[in-house]
């Protein structure tokens, strides 16, 4: 089949494909125990240039994407001036991290859009096999730096990135990519790359995640034309069951027999929930910024994405959030649904101010929605 070729934007020794690239390489590539993640050196420049050199109609998606950034800048600057009159050692690191992540995305756009078919399913190719090598390599580290005691606890903490939990976000999101290219007939990473992949999620030991690619699993593999009564039950069920385990947890039962971890997240619940009247007004209005719930939970990162967005994001950065998820849906369907649902289901136990995974991937799949409604 012969794809049609789009204008590709050049550059100076620079060009679309190859901006494409490293953004999405950069969206999984980490080296979090060194004194500065590489990531970054790579990753601030890449937006940097790519501003710079792209003279191209500034697309709708994209400019979405710009509009949160800006008004997350806003929000974020407000909550966090006024929260460091209560936190003198704020933190501001993830604040600046989720807004390049933001930029990400719109990067992706900007440079996908102007790369032909063709060549983006070249590169998705070689990103999978990036990203094959370079977890078996991050797993390898894992099991060589454990203590061996016994308990896959041992193989949880990572070299490359925070531990093993974020290691199965970018997994199991790179998975329901490939979902999503295979059902729309763009791209197909076969079997063995995709064994590959939910082995080295397992490896993980991150049940959430595991958890969330069983559910989403299901919603692929339900018939079109029931996907979005099964998401809306799905988020039925999600909310009833989240707030009934909430709700028995805070008066008295506790999860500790099925296991520490799953505890000590409804802990953190419980946490948020005792300590939210004490916030003061403006900062629920407009957050205490990123990864400063420690303030409030004795030095704990927040893992919940409500917690995330209720404190950190505050109401106006949680109303914007949701509007970035509903204008998703509007420009790409009911397919956003492989992002969201992994999103809620592993985010109960994990959400970090860093996903730029979740942009950069959420902004593919918009570019092969376009084409695919161009070639229509």
């Amino acid at each position: 089949m012969m794809y049609k070729r789009y204008p590709e934007s050049k550059m100076r020794g620079f060009n679309s494909s190859l901006c494409f690239l490293l953004i999405l390489f950069s969206s999984f590539f980490s080296i979090n125990s060194l004194p500065i993640n590489p990531v970054y050196c790579l990753g601030f420049p890449l937006i940097f240039f790519s501003f710079l050199f792209f003279k191209t109609t500034i697309d709708k998606f994209q400019l979405g994407l710009y509009i949160y950034f800006l008004i997350s800048c806003i929000f974020f600057a407000l909550g966090s001036y006024f929260f460091s009159h209560i936190d003198s050692k704020i933190n501001y690191l993830s604040t600046i991290l989720y807004l390049y992540c933001i930029l990400m995305g719109g990067q992706t756009v900007a440079s996908g859009m102007n790369v032909a078919v063709s060549r983006r399913i070249y590169i998705y190719n070689f990103t999978y096999n990036l990203l094959i090598i370079f977890m078996i390599f991050e797993f390898f580290l894992r099991v060589v730096n454990s203590s061996h005691t016994g308990s896959f606890y041992d193989y949880k903490w990572s070299l490359l990135y925070f531990d093993s939990n974020f290691v199965s976000f970018i997994i199991l999101f790179f998975l329901m990519f490939a979902f999503f290219l295979k059902e729309k007939k763009i791209f197909n990473i076969g079997k063995i790359r995709f064994s590959l992949l939910l082995i080295l999620l397992f490896f993980t030991f991150s049940r959430a995640s595991l958890f969330a690619f069983i559910v989403t699993y299901l919603f692929v593999k339900s018939a079109n034309k029931y996907k979005t009564s099964i998401f809306i039950l799905f988020l039925i069920g999600y909310f009833y069951a989240a707030s009934e385990l909430i709700g028995k947890y805070k008066s008295g039962m506790n999860y500790i027999d099925v296991d520490g971890s799953f505890n000590s997240k409804f802990y953190l619940i419980s946490v948020a929930i005792d300590n939210y009247n004490s916030i003061p007004f403006i900062n629920k209005l407009f957050g205490i910024g990123l990864n400063n719930f420690l303030y409030y939970s004795g030095g704990i990162f927040a893992h919940n994405i409500f917690i995330t967005l209720l404190y950190e994001f505050g109401i106006f950065g949680t109303l914007m959030f949701v509007c970035f998820l509903f204008y998703s849906y509007l420009k790409i369907g009911k397919d956003v649904a492989y992002i969201y649902i992994p999103l809620l289901v592993a985010g109960f136990s994990l959400f970090s101010a860093y996903v730029p995974f979740l942009f950069v991937l959420i902004s593919c799949m918009y570019i092969e929605i376009k084409y695919l409604e161009r070639r229509a």
